[in-house]
């Protein structure tokens, strides 16, 4: 496509700034390395913008300009686009996404809101409040990234708008390390939840995304013992009626963007290459638009997993990607152009791939001028802000469940308290997920009982321990190297007392990926 020709004054002063818009930020960053690391790609500015492309037309249809835009390509430059985590598209002022976290409490470098776990607002059986939950994680998401768009020195994490959350496996083994992750053992929870989940976090545009949600792990995913080789059979019966219903509905009704497959097998076939879950089910009876991605190192359990070497990376690639995952890590980058060249991979199915993440990304608003972004103006000020500290008390007091109330001992009577026994190694640790943001300040249970009790003597004793190895995320308690003692201790402590409360569960030492 040649340029067109300038028409005013004006057009020719933009393409003018463009050109030494241009010029400047190549020349600083040939003088100065770090430079290029306090900008950010512009593809207003690029080069390919002065010829005065169609994917740069916010007023032309969305298929067009994504088509407009992959017709532009090299071989080697769709590879890049569809590595996550790749190098900058410089020609077209296209940055590596680089995705993020968000799964309770958006991933930053400083403090965000923190809400309930997935467990926890699984159990308020509100979907609209989890819905709030959801919206309240995309503003703070979006303000993060207006900071750095609006200021590409700011320190800090520079992640873009993929977010790889919900989690929405079905937590049916009781032994699984990641159950605090999900929602619930019933698919029609589960559903109802990721629903309200991912339209929380999409937003309710119609042109335009929010941050784009990415369900994850699709699919019979929920043991992590040999995670990266498992082979889960399952009757295709029961795939339908029990395994897939909540993402059926994630995906139609919900509107998910993504969806990461997972590292197991289904009935022999590792999901990566699994063109019946990928294309068949997905794509084409639920008619997914957006994109697949492999969960991180996918391509690698093909090679060094399931397949034990039988497999080289050029051909993991190809079946990836022919079986409906578009998405991965650098193993795409690099190996995409050869396995096209060979013969293993069509170029209509790498161009598929290349328009679906191309998509969803036009749908974020990457290609538009500032000015059409909807979300321009939200600012630092909400994140981990009033509003949003209030919604997460809200979802923590409902997601509390009452197992039983013999003979009416609750609501405990402050006034009538002047000893309480507070027991169990779970009372002074803060416990946090491990796929969310950094807490402004932690409060264990010990300290907020201290804190509403002011009048009544306290007193704490360990009564056990979790296991012999600190957990990950938590602030370990004194280690406990007497267990007897302290058992015999806590009895003491809950004969002296009026009440006593206890605080008993696991810990990231035993509970978590990976375990």
């Amino acid at each position: 496509m040649s340029p067109a020709p300038f028409t005013s004054t004006a057009t020719t002063l933009l393409h003018v700034r463009r050109v030494a818009a241009w010029l400047l930020i190549t020349l600083t960053a040939l003088i100065d390395p770090c430079f290029s690391r306090a900008s950010e790609p512009d593809p207003f500015t690029a080069p390919e913008a002065l010829k005065h492309p169609l994917y740069l037309d916010a007023a032309a249809p969305l298929d067009e300009r994504v088509r407009d835009l992959v017709g532009r390509m090299t071989l080697e430059e769709k590879a890049m686009v569809l590595d996550h985590n790749g190098p900058d598209l410089v020609r077209f002022g296209l940055r590596a996404d680089k995705w993020n976290q968000c799964l309770n409490g958006v991933k930053w470098s400083s403090p965000t809101t923190l809400f309930p776990i997935c467990i926890a607002l699984g159990a308020t059986w509100d979907p609209p409040l989890v819905r709030k939950v959801a919206a309240a994680l995309s503003d703070e998401a979006r303000a993060i990234h207006n900071l750095w768009k609006n200021n590409p020195a700011i320190a800090g994490e520079h992640k873009g708008l993929i977010y790889r959350a919900p989690v929405i496996n079905i937590s049916r083994n009781p032994y699984w390390g990641r159950i605090y992750e999900v929602y619930s053992e019933d698919p029609f929870l589960t559903g109802r939840m990721a629903v309200a989940y991912v339209k929380g976090l999409q937003g309710d545009d119609p042109a335009h995304l929010k941050i784009a949600a990415t369900l994850k792990h699709f699919a019979v995913n929920n043991v992590e013992k040999d995670r990266l080789k498992l082979n889960a059979r399952v009757p295709e019966r029961w795939l339908r009626e029990y395994w897939l219903p909540h993402w059926k509905d994630a995906v139609i009704e919900g509107g998910a963007c993504s969806l990461m497959a997972s590292y197991n097998a289904i009935n022999g076939v590792p999901d990566n290459i699994n063109s019946w879950i990928l294309t068949d089910v997905l794509k084409k009876e639920w008619g997914h638009g957006g994109f697949v991605v492999s969960d991180l190192g996918g391509v690698n359990t093909m090679v060094n997993g399931h397949e034990s070497g039988g497999m080289s990376y050029e051909d993991a690639v190809a079946k990836s990607l022919e079986a409906g995952c578009d998405f991965s890590d650098k193993e795409f980058r690099e190996n995409i152009p050869a396995a096209v060249k060979d013969g293993k991979l069509s170029q209509g199915r790498l161009d598929d791939a290349v328009t679906r993440v191309l998509r969803v990304r036009f749908r974020l608003g990457e290609f538009d001028p500032t000015a059409n972004d909807r979300w321009k103006d939200l600012g630092p000020g909400i994140i981990d802000g009033p509003a949003h500290r209030s919604l997460a008390l809200r979802a923590a007091r409902e997601s509390m469940v009452l197992l039983q109330n013999r003979d009416g001992v609750l609501p405990l009577e402050a006034k009538k308290l002047r000893k309480l026994a507070v027991i169990g190694p779970c009372a002074d640790i803060v416990q946090m997920n491990s796929y969310n943001g950094s807490a402004t300040n932690g409060i264990t249970p010990l300290q907020a009982l201290r804190d509403a009790l002011p009048g009544c003597s306290i007193r704490h004793v360990t009564g056990g321990f979790i296991s012999g190895k600190p957990g990950l995320y938590e602030r370990q308690p004194q280690p406990v190297t007497n267990p007897v003692a302290q058992i015999e201790e806590a009895v003491a402590a809950a004969n002296e007392a009026d009440a006593v409360v206890l605080f008993v569960g696991t810990d990231s030492s035993i509970e978590r990926e990976g375990l």
